[in-house]
């Protein structure tokens, strides 16, 4: 459990320091842009007398990002996840900037009536053009 734990917060830390966009300094226009245009975070959360849970995370124009979820239910345990995606390909022309983002999570259930669950991963691509 602390090995999955570990790797799960590895993979979040190794997105969140990737994705970070490259600033081209040779072009003033592009820097203006990418100061306006900066990664957007965002959060949630709630709690009651039986569940609480939240997440935080942040995505960059480009389509990269990251994020952190937690839930626990009384009686049922704790959930723990985890989603990233980084830029493996971006292409910069008159028409606009293309990337194709790689991404992976995980979620983890620890606890409650059925004991500790598999681990759940899932990967994916997505294209983000902008204009």
């Amino acid at each position: 459990m602390n090995a999955q734990l570990f790797a799960v917060l590895l993979v979040a830390v190794i997105a969140a320091v990737s994705a970070v966009p490259v600033l081209n300094q040779q072009e003033e226009e592009v820097l203006i842009r990418q100061r306006r245009q900066g990664p957007q975070g965002f959060g949630a959360g709630g709690a009651n007398g039986k569940v609480q849970g939240g997440g935080v995370g942040f995505q960059n124009p480009n389509g990269s990002g990251g994020s952190v979820s937690y839930g626990h239910a009384n009686g049922y345990g704790h959930n723990v996840g985890v989603d990233a995606k980084v830029p493996v390909w971006s292409s910069k022309n008159r028409f606009g900037e293309s990337t194709l983002n790689v991404g992976g999570g995980a979620t983890q259930h620890f606890g409650g009536p059925g004991g500790n669950q598999n681990l759940d991963k899932r990967v994916g691509a997505s294209f983000n053009h902008r204009w």
